[in-house]
């Protein structure tokens, strides 16, 4: 599945504090010709976000990070980015019922739990932004 040449391209960022994660994530979404940016933090995911708002399609959120959970980081996107075009998932392993609900509460487009095979994560991805 091709989306586009390199500048057409959607852009997929992924906030987790794990580099591992980021390493399988790109590696998931590499046949599907998509930018990938990591971010360790909320800063460096708001200043991702600005720097490529025009590409953007999906924002992955780890909903356990150290600094803000993945929650308090979606609400401060909602706040910031009132008419965004993009979607936000969250990509954790929170899988308690109350955290999942907590996520879609706060009308989430997705929430993908780990772990997960590459496929079924593809399959997801493609799903949310179409």
């Amino acid at each position: 599945m091709s989306w586009g040449t390199l500048l057409e391209r959607k852009t997929i960022l992924l906030l987790d504090d794990a580099a591992e994660m980021h390493l399988l994530i790109k590696k998931a979404l590499e046949p599907m010709q998509v930018n990938f940016i990591p971010s360790f933090n909320e800063r460096d995911l708001i200043a991702n976000i600005i720097n490529n708002v025009s590409t953007l399609s999906l924002v992955l959120l780890d909903v356990y990070m150290p600094e803000k959970d993945g929650f308090a980081v979606f609400q401060a996107i909602k706040d910031r980015f009132v008419t965004r075009k993009f979607k936000v998932a969250f990509l954790t392993g929170a899988k308690e019922k109350n955290v999942v609900m907590q996520g879609l509460g706060l009308k989430a487009d997705a929430y993908i739990i780990k772990p997960f095979t590459v496929e079924d994560f593809r399959d997801k991805v493609r799903k949310i932004v179409g």
